[in-house]
């Protein structure tokens, strides 16, 4: 976002700021001395007085806070609301000059002194002149500044979507009405127009759903940017040095992503921060720099974003993953264990490789917590790690959770659809090459061994002994994997997730619904409820 959009968007906020400022004058004049009035007029001047400090205008914020300083004497009574009231009426003009120049000019270059020294005055209780203040008037000044944006409920536009969805759902089933009496029509200039106009119909409404998925999408640096603090201030209380990179700050996501990645960066950036980074003095001793670097980064890849939280610490000790895991009862002593396994450790719930509970971190809570937010998000977590090099979290995301790509499948006629996010791949497999190991199917794939889950038992369908069939690999943020035996595969599309109606209550293995071109209610899958199933 450059320094223009971010003059755009102060603008408007500041706009937005005045006006509660006027209108808690006029309600002051109208009503009297109204001190819950004044308290929320200040937070409004807090708000604009940040925000002006944050993009340089030195001037006006320190006049807004001079203006904040007189209305808390109002507030405490040490003022009276009559003797001061034309000034602040005065005090709002003025700020309003100020922001039409700053929309005109780009930049503040007018000086506030005067008008600061005279609001220093009233506070003082020199009110001169206050109750009789005539100045020319600039009408066009109470037009406000022009904006390029408005602030709309969220709700509205998952409302729209949906619409948009319905619109989809009409144009389909009008391409199957018109090939059902295409052969009736017998004029075939007729036949054309008609073909023509439902072309038309149909990229209207693919642009409709495009343009309010654009209107949904923010970019991930709002929530990035708001890491710096937490980093400067957990770094110094545990006497570190480190510096965050954010990488990638305007790659744009649905709402609804940036919403709840919130919460899943913020326990990885503090295991970095608590885990990861040594003290200064352990990594002068190492030949490394004093300050360690945690990158915060972000990209697209097709429909999906891939964040990267990599740090430069000491990265994992594996050892005492496996030492901790058997303490445990995780994992068993002796057994051969790989990085995959050794990496689902550290995902497990009240999992920690630290001895101490500290303010921090040690309770076990927090990639547990990450696991299992990524998962409903439809995503997964890949966890790279080398000594005294650092540790790596990439996260893959679908950029919509309103609209995902999935894998349709059908098993016994009904059709469910797989978040691709989740699909590594599928493959085509004999009866025969389905074995049993202690009563429970599994599948030689590559180098291992898969647990085989079929969709159509798994739903409570009935089961046909098909000689061929598909398996669909499923992988999840831990890097486990299963198969998923489906009848066939019926392509891969992009589908509006439905949430299930309250009254329908918990459907187990359902994490919503769709409904596809032709009308039909399809199902989509929870893969961590597969997961689930095949661990019991």
């Amino acid at each position: 976002m450059n320094f223009k959009e971010l003059i755009g968007d102060y603008l408007d906020d500041a706009t937005a700021h005045l006006s509660i400022f006027d209108s808690t004058l006029i309600a002051l004049e109208e009503k009297g001395l109204d001190k819950e009035l004044i308290k929320d007029c200040l937070g409004a001047l807090h708000t604009m007085k940040g925000n002006s400090g944050m993009m340089g205008f030195e001037q006006l914020k320190n006049y807004i806070h001079t203006i904040e300083d007189l209305m808390k004497k109002l507030y405490d009574g040490e003022l009276r609301l009559e003797s001061v009231l034309d000034e602040l009426f005065e005090s709002a003009n003025v700020i309003r000059k100020v922001l039409h120049d700053i929309e005109k000019e780009g930049d503040l270059k007018r000086e506030l002194k005067e008008e600061i020294e005279r609001l220093h005055k009233v506070i003082e209780g020199d009110s001169n002149g206050s109750h009789n203040l005539k100045r020319d008037i600039d009408l066009a000044m109470y037009l406000g500044t022009k904006t390029d944006s408005i602030k709309v409920d969220f709700r509205r536009l998952d409302n729209l979507l949906n619409l948009a969805g319905e619109l989809i759902i009409a144009r389909t089933r009008l391409n199957q009405v018109a090939d059902r009496i295409k052969g009736s029509i017998g004029s075939k200039s007729l036949r054309n127009e008609f073909k023509e106009s439902l072309e038309l119909i149909g990229k209207a409404v693919s642009s409709i759903q495009e343009g309010i998925m654009r209107v949904r999408m923010l970019p991930i640096g709002y929530v990035f940017h708001k890491y710096h603090r937490m980093v400067r201030d957990l770094s110094r209380q545990l006497g570190k040095r480190v510096q965050l990179v954010i990488e990638g700050d305007d790659t744009e996501v649905d709402k609804t992503v940036v919403d709840e990645i919130e919460e899943p960066l913020l326990h990885i950036i503090r295991n970095a921060l608590d885990h990861g980074i040594e003290g200064p003095e352990e990594r002068q001793r190492k030949g490394k720099n004093p300050q360690g670097t945690i990158i915060l980064s972000a990209v697209c890849e097709s429909n999906y974003i891939i964040i990267t939280v990599q740090d430069d610490g000491r990265g994992i000790d594996f050892e005492k993953v496996k030492e901790k895991g058997i303490k445990k009862g995780l994992i068993k002593d002796g057994e051969r264990i790989d990085r995959e396994t050794l990496n689902s450790l550290l995902f497990s719930p009240g999992f920690t490789t630290k001895d101490e509970t500290t303010e921090v971190s040690g309770r076990g809570i927090g990639l547990d917590v990450v696991s299992r937010n990524i998962s409903r998000l439809n995503g997964f977590i890949i966890v790279d790690s080398h000594p005294d090099r650092g540790t790596t979290f990439r996260i893959k995301l679908p950029l919509s959770l309103a609209i995902i790509p999935a894998l349709m499948v059908e098993t016994e006629g009904e059709v469910y659809a797989l978040p691709m996010s989740a699909v590594d791949e599928s493959i085509r497999v004999k009866g025969e090459d389905i074995h049993y190991i202690n009563n429970r199917e599994i599948v030689q794939f590559r180098d291992g061994i898969l647990p085989v889950i079929r969709l159509n038992e798994f739903f409570g369908l009935r089961r046909r002994n098909l000689k061929r069939f598909y398996l669909v690999i499923v992988g999840r943020s831990d890097n486990k994997r299963l198969a998923v035996a489906v009848d066939r595969l019926r392509g891969q599309q992009d589908i509006v997730i439905k949430p299930l109606d309250d009254t329908i209550g918990k459907a187990y293995g359902i994490a919503g619904a769709s409904i596809l071109g032709d009308g039909r209610i399809v199902l989509i899958v929870d893969t961590m409820s597969l997961f689930r199933k095949g661990e019991t």
